[in-house]
């Protein structure tokens, strides 16, 4: 038995010597030559590796200061031609199919474009950060592969270029780059429909003190939308007293006198965001007490459009559950005209309020909606019913349905039965026409 332990822990030492461990940036890297670059070339660019890898193997790549590397660049620019300088041209690949070249230039310079191109999919902000850091280096050489790449990233790109403007090393880069894209000035680089882009342009803003863009930061402190409204009080918060003289202005303006001389920034700030908050409120509280008053009338339809003001603007208002009622009663009143509408109020009415007097009633509604449309398909289904009336026991809908089930179940049976004392009839009759016919020539033998 002691002999057996042995040779399966020899066995397994021999498998685990064997086990090829997993190929770091560095190694690929190096096996990076003319000719026979394809596979590591792919591996590189694909990952995944985290970014802090790909940026410490840059900085290594960084050091190579062989003249040799520009040779090796002007040998893909004389291939591709006009193609270069296109957008969507690949230089990996392009270096990838390279004859003959310096093999330390090539290895710095098709790593570093690997690396660029898995940084640009990795998307993140640390990984444009560290795509632009690469365009000072090998004098300046992939500069315009750099911007190429972060220019593909398209919005996602802004804020990091906004950061990279306070780096001395790439100050000019930067806004190069953002005067290329259309967004070299704050009123354009914020026109965005994404929030997490505007958040973080916002935020990137308030980082660098850009006193260009305060006035644009100071517009979105009131807005709608929570993630943006948040970025830019953090942002206006950055400015510290660089924004004292705005805010001074902007509270004047909103309560109609002027702050006492020793409150700070900060106080000032705070102070505009309770009075924008408060207004914000107010409005919204209006279109609810509006909303409610309608609803109690009895004009559901006029009541449900006052509380989709009020979601679009705050989806989680604390009375939220106040409108689901309304909802339900809209949606029964839509039932002969508007059948896609009427799921969408019932469904609504179980958003805001799933535990709520009337949400067995819109369950039960949805669920017999379900068995209708099984039906309409040629499916037969009793669970939806049978799902309604457990969840609304007075749900007409839902009985008349299994009522039709249950009458339609015993008219086949009755057919089936009928057919079977036919079919048995018909049986009966070929037997004994079988054996009266066999009768006269069991006489006549």
């Amino acid at each position: 038995m002691s002999r057996s332990w042995v040779w399966i822990v020899a066995l397994g030492l021999i498998l685990l010597s064997g086990t090829a461990r997993a190929e770091s940036v560095g190694d690929l890297v190096a096996k990076l030559a003319p000719g026979s670059s394809e596979a590591p070339a792919r591996a590189l660019s694909t990952g995944p590796f985290a970014v802090e890898q790909l940026g410490a193997e840059l900085d290594l790549l960084a050091t190579t200061g062989d003249s040799k590397i520009g040779e090796t660049l002007q040998a893909v620019q004389k291939a591709a031609g006009a193609k270069y300088w296109a957008d969507d041209f690949d230089l990996p690949s392009a270096l990838v199919g390279l004859g003959e070249a310096d093999a330390n230039a090539y290895r710095a310079l098709l790593g570093t474009a690997c690396i660029l191109r898995a940084l640009a999919s990795d998307g993140s902000k640390d990984a444009v950060t560290r795509m632009i850091r690469v365009a000072p280096d090998h004098g300046g050489m992939l500069r315009f592969e750099v911007t190429r790449r972060v220019k593909a990233l398209g919005e996602k790109a802004i804020a990091p270029l906004i950061l990279a403007r306070a780096d001395k090393r790439v100050r000019g880069f930067a806004w190069s780059t953002l005067d290329a894209m259309g967004k070299k000035i704050p009123g354009d680089a914020v026109q965005t429909r994404s929030n997490d882009v505007l958040a973080a342009i916002l935020g990137a803003y308030g980082a660098t003190k850009d006193m260009d863009a305060l006035g644009v930061v100071m517009s979105f402190i009131g807005s709608e939308r929570d993630e943006v409204r948040s970025a830019a009080r953090e942002a206006l918060l950055a400015y510290g007293e660089l924004a004292l003289p705005k805010l001074r202005e902007t509270l004047t303006n909103i309560q109609g006198v002027p702050p006492p001389n020793d409150w700070s920034a900060d106080r000032i700030a705070r102070a505009v965001f309770g009075v924008l908050d408060k207004q914000r409120f107010a409005e919204v509280d209006a279109l609810v007490d509006d909303g409610l008053a309608k609803a109690e009338s009895g004009d559901v339809a006029d009541a449900t459009k006052s509380f989709d003001k009020v979601l679009a603007r705050m989806p989680f208002h604390v009375r939220r559950g106040l409108m689901a009622p309304a909802y339900a009663r809209f949606a029964k009143t839509l039932e002969e005209t508007d059948r896609s509408r009427v799921r969408i109020a019932f469904q609504r009415s179980l958003d805001l309020d799933p535990n709520g007097t009337h949400a067995s009633e819109a369950r039960a509604e949805l669920a017999v909606m379900d068995g209708e449309d099984l039906e309409a398909r040629g499916i037969e289904d009793r669970e939806p019913f049978e799902r309604a009336l457990s969840l609304d026991p007075g749900n007409v809908k839902a009985r008349a349905a299994l009522d039709h089930i249950d009458a339609g179940s015993r008219d086949r049976e009755g057919r089936e039965r009928k057919w079977l004392w036919a079919a048995m009839a018909a049986a009966a009759f070929i037997v004994v026409f079988v054996l009266f016919a066999r009768l006269p020539r069991r006489r006549a033998t």
